[in-house]
């Protein structure tokens, strides 16, 4: 599906998102009313690890499902299309990841909410939305063997993006359902 190329431009809107905003994100707000954390404990715990197994095959798949399924429509001339609109899975989804992983009470719309005025989180995401299109609407994508994507095209791939990434949100929801109920939330994510 990518080629080495893919790789490395996916590498320059990972790294920079990770370094950058994660590292600017401002602390939640029950902060001062948790526990401290354990000094003796691991950085990645086994609910960490199994959240980002989880999130990370579920981009996976819709990347790779995406691509898969536009190839099976047109195995001959699809492969450029299909492998533009897996690629622009990975990188909705990775701005998508940001937010909601920005907190792990608070809903994705709560954080954007709380950043609006953070205007490198705004450079970062326009940054890579332009990006994209650079790369996918400009003589750049045939060197790259993409192909422009069409607006339904573009529709499917927000969509699947969206849908490989928010499932998150309604764990959260259940992570604060508990407390009405009087009991402690699951803590498996």
């Amino acid at each position: 599906m990518l080629l080495p190329i893919h790789v490395v431009l996916l590498e320059l809107i990972i790294d920079p998102t990770c370094s950058i905003v994660l590292e600017r994100q401002p602390a939640e707000r029950d902060i001062m009313t948790r526990p401290p954390r354990d000094p003796g404990g691991k950085i990645i715990d086994a609910p960490g690890l199994a959240k980002s197994l989880l999130q990370g095959f579920a981009v996976f798949a819709a990347s790779f499902g995406t691509y898969f399924a536009v190839l099976q429509g047109n195995p001959r001339s699809g492969a450029p299309v299909a492998r533009a609109m897996g690629l622009a899975v990975l990188f909705l989804c990775n701005i998508l990841l940001v937010q909601v992983n920005s907190s792990g009470t608070d809903f994705a719309f709560q954080s954007l909410k709380r950043l609006r005025k953070d205007r490198v989180l705004w450079a970062t995401v326009i940054g890579t939305i332009l990006g994209l299109m650079l790369i996918l609407y400009t003589p750049v994508s045939g060197f790259l063997k993409l192909a422009p994507l069409s607006g339904i095209q573009l529709l499917i791939v927000i969509g699947v993006s969206l849908a490989a990434v928010l499932w998150y949100e309604p764990v959260k929801l259940g992570k604060k359902l508990p407390a009405v109920s009087g009991r402690r939330g699951a803590t498996f994510f």
